[in-house]
């Protein structure tokens, strides 16, 4: 049976927990829990026996349903091999986040769901990989309380004040509509709207404090997907106009670069000398510039005009910090 079947599924767990507990179970009493009739509580009492071949018999005795095998448990999560594989592999992911209340959260539904699975297997899923090594990064952390305010403003469809605080460090109040949560690399960020304005900004969780939630609503953008917000962009700057750049890349590093799916939009192509040129879509020069110039003397910026200049100007002052004299 299929799982959006909730109500079933809730009261066979309900019905399994009684059981376990020692309470007395009857068709009555199960009725009258659910408000439901006597016949439908049979139907699921007979389903849970041919379906999952419980072993549940009636103890005329003591008037109440009993397990007539003591080892026997729900097979919600018979897992095994590749399931248990993947669900370690998942635990260890964690540890990317941690720190995080998204770390937190999913560890919390990790330890719900182990609690489903027999004795035999419930054990901490991580085990399971021990050969599996998570290199943690560089993350920026989240104040837990600015996480949940987010989270129930995204929730409930309301006005979020938080105090932001940009990268020069000055921070002041702002009013925000939240539209998407978003992780990029190891950061959280909120697509949101500033009241009364159509433009769809970019803000990082991280440099919010304060955050609380109004019990302002806002209607959403129809139609609004983060997908194609941020589908001519191979960053998080979205900018207009939005532009392409094309960059060259030299045939010592040219096989990295064909390896990595810079974006859906690419164009790559090998040119005869070994080497590759690459275009991209870019929400803006900032962007663009930061891609190229992290490739140091291996990448040379090929188009627009304006990128080349503007790789130009920075690398001429990089040129007088480190003291190379200009030609």
């Amino acid at each position: 049976m299929a799982f959006k079947d909730r109500p079933y599924f809730r009261r066979i767990l309900e019905l399994d927990d009684l059981i376990r507990q020692g309470k007395k179970v009857t068709a009555t009493t199960l009725a009258e829990r659910w408000e439901t009739s006597t016949k439908t509580v049979q139907r699921l009492i007979e389903n849970l026996r041919n379906e999952f071949e419980a072993p549940l018999e009636w103890d005329a005795r003591r008037g109440t349903y009993f397990y007539s095998k003591a080892g026997w448990h729900l097979p919600w999560l018979a897992m095994e091999g590749a399931d248990l594989f993947a669900v370690g592999v998942a635990m260890k992911v964690l540890q990317l986040y941690e720190g995080t209340p998204a770390a937190k959260d999913l560890k919390a539904i990790f330890e719900r769901l182990s609690h489903l699975m027999p004795p035999e297997v419930r054990v901490a899923p991580s085990s399971f990989v021990e050969k599996l090594y998570i290199r943690p990064q560089a993350q920026r952390p989240v104040d837990p309380k600015v996480w949940d305010g987010v989270a129930t403003a995204l929730r409930e469809k309301v006005v979020l004040e938080v105090d932001y605080r940009k990268p020069t460090g000055e921070a002041r109040r702002r009013e925000l509509e939240p539209l998407h949560l978003v992780l990029a690399g190891m950061d959280w960020f909120l697509l949101g709207k500033d009241p009364g304005d159509d433009v769809v900004k970019t803000f990082y969780l991280s440099r919010m404090k304060g955050a609380r939630v109004t019990t302002r609503r806002f209607t959403p953008p129809k139609g609004f997907k983060p997908e194609e917000h941020f589908g001519e962009t191979i960053g998080l700057y979205v900018g207009k106009p939005r532009f392409k750049f094309r960059a060259r890349f030299g045939k010592e590093i040219a096989e990295w670069i064909t390896e990595v799916r810079w974006h859906e939009k690419q164009k790559l192509t090998r040119l005869p000398d070994g080497a590759v040129e690459l275009e991209l879509p870019a929400g803006s020069m900032l962007e663009a510039r930061r891609f190229v110039l992290s490739f140091g003397k291996h990448a040379e910026v090929l188009g627009p005009p304006e990128l080349l200049a503007d790789v130009r100007d920075h690398v001429r002052v990089l040129a007088g910090v480190y003291g190379v004299p200009a030609d």
